[in-house]
């Protein structure tokens, strides 16, 4: 009861802000999304509201006049391009009505994420946007963490998360919003600070939990990255420390023993190692029999019995296991093409705004919101490489989010200068003359 009665609160307030802006209506349709009341709330009174769909046609019909009246970038078109592959993919796929089903979804996805592209002008909305999707995720995840880690030390969580799916999935997840978390960490002070640090631990040991190798190595990725990008590697090192001791005590011999397989070889790879690269060998045959739209949006699973050649020895309509080879394989070669360029050019926008921030062309906290992004795309690119990530809402978000970023750092950046130029052109002050008075 108590829940229905917070969801209900949240909802009657974000409702009635996102009548304000389309940055209002595009946060309360992240926070639904992200946080999924209807499962979240245990009375169901929820369930057939259908809230997603319904913030989500506000959020088209509140962003439409901006959306008219902006400037189609060459990134935005590339993502625009690739959903066009998705949707010829599905109409010439192998397993149409099974794609068809999927599409909806992600198209549903590419045109949020366009219009965050849109809604996001300043870098109080891109902080205001992060916000809801780290706590709107990270709330339950980290209360789930927190409660595994006190409760039931060491023990496998088993639970999915609705927005992400499985346990590997959420793994990955959970890597992705660790450098999120962190970074608005890093722009907040006082009280906010360290609830963002707990919240962030939390986080940490729900992804560990899940148990999950892909997880794992993004979330040693993006350790790894903020120690080699840290200025104050000491304090670095403090703070691993702090996390290391409050969590590492914690996972016993069963997951170590889990994790040592990562690199195991020979007669010590365990049957889920061999599984999967076979299943990238049947993505690799069904790309080149279909290398020009595959085999359909999200076909791998429907159709992986028609490339089975072991007669079922990984069982049937199993997955793909990577994001790269399930573009590869559903989409073809132009379609894993038109992904790269949108996951390496998220990179390289938020190494720009790195470097803009560091030579004071932008603001620092807008420079620490590029790192957090970047991080968060470097462990989706790791943990991607093993679990089926590359249709995830949360993925293409990112990508829209990278291009907000940079829009955000082009107009601080015209400000700066404007600013600059109008000192230097600014007439210098006359002095005031000294009043002469006769002796």
């Amino acid at each position: 009861m108590l829940r229905s009665i917070f969801v209900l609160a949240l909802l009657a307030i974000g409702g009635g802000l996102a009548f304000r802006s389309g940055l209002y209506a595009a946060a309360f349709y992240l926070w639904i999304a992200y946080f999924r009341p209807e499962s979240w709330a245990w009375s169901g009174i929820f369930l057939n509201w259908n809230l997603s769909y319904f913030a989500g046609l506000f959020l088209v019909i509140r962003a439409f006049p901006l959306a008219v009246s902006t400037r189609l970038t060459w990134r935005s078109a590339v993502l625009l391009l690739f959903l066009a592959l998705t949707l010829l993919s599905t109409y010439f796929g192998l397993d149409v009505d099974h794609s068809w089903i999927y599409w909806y979804a992600f198209a549903k996805t590419i045109v949020v994420g366009y219009l965050l592209t849109i809604v996001i002008r300043t870098e109080a909305d891109l902080r205001l946007i992060l916000f809801v999707i780290a706590l709107s995720l990270g709330f339950e995840a980290a209360k789930q963490g927190w409660a595994q880690l006190i409760l039931n030390p060491g023990g496998r969580n088993p639970n999915e998360i609705p927005f992400l799916g499985d346990n590997n999935l959420v793994a990955v997840g959970m890597a992705m919003l660790v450098p999120l978390l962190t970074a608005l960490a890093d722009t907040s002070a006082g009280w906010q600070k360290r609830a963002l640090q707990f919240v962030n631990i939390g986080v940490v040991y729900r992804g560990l939990s899940t148990y999950s190798r892909g997880g794992f190595l993004s979330l040693a990725a993006v350790a790894g990255l903020a120690f080699w990008r840290s200025e104050r590697k000491g304090r670095a090192l403090a703070a691993g420390a702090i996390v290391a001791v409050l969590i590492l005590p914690a996972l016993p011999s069963q997951f170590w023993d889990r994790m040592s397989t990562i690199a195991a070889s020979g007669d010590a790879r365990d049957e889920s190692q061999s599984g999967r690269l076979y299943f990238w060998r049947v993505a690799f045959e069904m790309a080149n029999d279909r290398p020009f739209l595959g085999v359909g949006h999200s076909g791998y699973e429907p159709t992986y019995d028609q490339y089975d050649r072991t007669l079922g020895r990984y069982g049937t309509r199993r997955a793909v296991h990577s994001a790269w080879f399930g573009v590869l394989a559903e989409l073809g070669y132009l379609g894993l093409a038109v992904f790269m360029i949108i996951a390496f050019s998220s990179l390289r926008a938020c190494g720009r705004v790195r470097r803009m921030a560091r030579r004071g062309d932008v603001s620092a906290a807008l420079g620490r919101y590029a790192n957090g992004m970047q991080s968060a795309l470097v462990a989706f690119m790791v943990g991607g490489s093993f679990v089926s990530f590359h249709y995830s809402e949360m993925l293409w978000h990112f990508f829209a989010l990278t291009m907000a970023l940079e829009r955000v750092a082009a107009t601080q950046t015209a400000a700066i200068r404007e600013q600059q130029v109008r000192e230097k052109t600014a007439p210098a002050p006359v002095a005031p003359q000294e009043e002469f008075v006769w002796a």
